[in-house]
């Protein structure tokens, strides 16, 4: 079992190395290798190969750096999970990294699809992982179904960029964008970024996102920080032509992703899983990129997911130090309380996680999300104001669970007897890495943002000190509430039921979609069952086969008793007959056996004779 994991650490620490070793080239020089011919079309054949640009490289040195630093820790998590078949969570996990990679790397919109397909078969196996549980089967079995509708739109996205362009190969596809006009790439970018909205957990194909929680902590650090979400973003900044060619897209993109930044935000106020609440984020975060890719800066939304994935991960592995010292039996935020001082290392790194996703000074979050909120303003200043109110909202919901986890009463001892230990180092030390990645990435902000193509932006002092101040807002209202409760949150929560319940039930869009789609889609099944196969189809079939077996009586009566059954009794009477004068032959006499012979041979002469006379004359 230790061996697997060794093996996962390995492949993933070698394929980083790779993606360092390639970037360092692709930033002088994009290149591509192609790997073979996929189909030989005369005219444009489709080649299956790898493309290595700024982008494509940096992004691919990011997800393999990251996904290794959670394979360490997943050793250390997954120790007292080992079974039988742990092995397979080794295989799902390299599964993962290797479809992540196939979409990141692939010049053409077949590779893409291969991984986009590959990444939703490993979160399915992964999520569903303990499958024992109900929750985490059904789990799986969501986050499958919901990202088949966003990848049937991806798929007819493949096929009308093809239709239009005639070419699947990305540089390609790029190049003959601006030769299009904004009516033509319309229809292709919205079914794509309709792909991209299933994968990223965006309204409305979101809510398979907070309850893929189900599965192990390592699957989702690395769902939420390096591989499947991070797809989406990735795509749209990939294709980026296509939808700069259609402002009406870019639009489409920015609400979406506006609204799911929003009301994300607002559903992790409400939630309590302490896993959940980072898993909203993440939808929150992923609409922040979506709005600067509808604002033009593709740069700006890629430099965020960059460093959203470090301080993403860190906040997951923090929490999942947490469960790991409960032996995976307490989620609830308001069943921990005083870990500070039990778990120092993953206060700290918890901390950090969360400063630099609240945009404080001077975490790579701040950087990242300045330069984002300062091009929203200049896009529109309600994109602006919204990306300030999420950083609000952002800021009081993860500081309320560090608070809670974190701080205050000790209120664990109600559930267990055992007392809190710090993690190994095989967890503790990815957090520290991902701490200082998390600390450090901004100041390479520019720099990242330079080699990705985008304009290097001086600091926009006016909105990193409105952001800076609704971000300490926040923290101190979180502070207020649940450590001074100057704010009884009880009494708080009396008098906002109503909205609690809304937020927390994601606006009963999940309510909606088991009640409608759900259960609207099986009393459908089960009256077209009903009218169409019991009625229709097996009233056909009875009525036919009454009226068959009335007519075949007849027809029984007068063809098969008075011809077949009178041919068949014929035929078998002749056979008998004819055999009883035959058998007479046979006497058992040798001196009649010789007889027959020779009458044979004289015949048979006979008839060689006068074939030879016959030839002659």
């Amino acid at each position: 079992d230790l061996g697997s994991g060794i093996i996962t650490v390995l492949g993933g620490f070698i394929s980083f190395v790779f993606s360092f070793y390639t970037m360092l080239k692709a930033v002088e020089e994009p290149f591509s290798i192609t790997i073979y011919t996929f189909l030989p079309l005369e005219k444009s054949p489709i080649t299956i190969g790898l493309y290595f640009d700024s982008l494509s490289a940096t992004m691919a040195t990011v997800v393999t750096g990251v996904a290794t630093l959670i394979f360490i820790y997943s050793i250390g998590y997954m120790r007292n999970e080992f079974g039988k078949w742990v092995h397979k969570f080794y295989t799902y996990l390299s599964l993962f990294l290797f479809s992540m990679l196939l979409i990141v790397l692939s010049d053409n919109l077949i590779g893409i699809f291969a991984g986009w397909e590959g990444v939703g078969l490993a979160s399915y196996l992964l999520i569903g992982y303990y499958h024992q549980q109900e929750k985490a089967t059904k789990s799986g079995l969501e986050a499958f179904v919901m990202n088949r509708v966003g990848d049937w739109l991806f798929i007819f996205g493949i096929i009308s960029v093809y239709l239009l362009v005639g070419s699947l190969n990305v540089g390609e596809i790029n190049q003959r964008a601006g030769e299009l006009r904004a009516e033509q790439l319309a229809i292709p970018a919205l079914l794509l970024f309709g792909g991209a909205v299933g994968k990223s957990g965006q309204y409305p194909l979101h809510t398979w996102l907070p309850n893929a929680m189900a599965g192990p902590t390592p699957v989702s650090a690395l769902l939420h920080a390096a591989t499947m979400v991070a797809a989406g973003v990735y795509m749209v900044a990939r294709l980026y032509p296509v939808f700069e060619g259609t402002p009406q897209a870019l639009k489409a993109v920015a609400l979406v992703g506006g609204i799911t930044a929003l009301l994300s935000a607002l559903a992790a106020t409400a939630h309590t899983d302490i896993k959940k609440i980072i898993a909203f984020s993440t939808m929150s975060q992923l609409g922040y990129m979506y709005i600067a890719l509808g604002a033009g800066d593709k740069a700006g939304a890629m430099y965020h997911l960059t460093t959203h994935a470090f301080f993403k991960a860190l906040l997951f592995l923090a929490a999942g130090s947490v469960i790991t010292a409960f032996h995976h039996k307490l989620y609830d935020i308001n069943q921990f309380g005083g870990l500070r001082k039990h778990m120092p290392v993953t206060h700290a790194s918890f901390l950090v996680g969360a400063l630099a996703l609240s945009g404080i000074f001077p975490l790579s979050g701040f950087w990242s999300k300045d330069r984002l909120i300062a091009q929203y303003y200049q896009e529109s200043f309600i994109y602006g104001l919204l990306g300030t109110a999420v950083a609000f909202i952002t800021a009081y919901y993860i500081f309320r669970e560090a608070f809670k986890v974190f701080h205050g009463r000790e209120n664990y001892k109600e559930h267990t007897r055992e007392e809190p230990k710090e993690a190994g180092a095989v967890m503790t030390v990815p957090m520290l890495i991902l701490g200082v990645l998390s600390i450090g990435a901004g100041l390479i902000g520019g720099t990242y943002v330079a080699l990705l193509g985008g304009k290097e932006e001086p600091l926009h002092i006016e909105v990193a000190v409105v952001t800076m101040a609704v971000g300490l807002l926040g923290i101190g209202l979180a502070y207020a509430v649940h450590i001074k409760r100057h704010i009884d949150p009880d009494r708080a929560y009396e008098s906002l039921k109503a909205i609690h319940t809304a937020f927390r039930e994601q606006f009963f869009t999940e309510r909606l979609y088991h009640r409608l789609f759900a259960v609207g889609y099986l009393r459908l099944s089960r009256a077209l069952f009903g009218l169409g196969d019991r009625f229709l189809i097996d009233g056909t079939i009875n009525l036919s086969y009454r009226s068959f077996l009335t007519f075949a009586k007849d027809l029984w009566k007068s063809f098969d008793i008075k011809s077949i059954d009178l041919i068949i009794h014929l035929t078998a009477m002749g056979m008998f007959r004819s055999g009883r004068v035959l058998r007479n032959i046979q006497t058992g006499l040798l001196n009649n056996y010789v007889m027959f012979l020779l009458v044979g041979i004289i015949i048979i002469l006979g008839i060689m004779l006068y074939a030879l006379e016959r030839v002659k004359g």
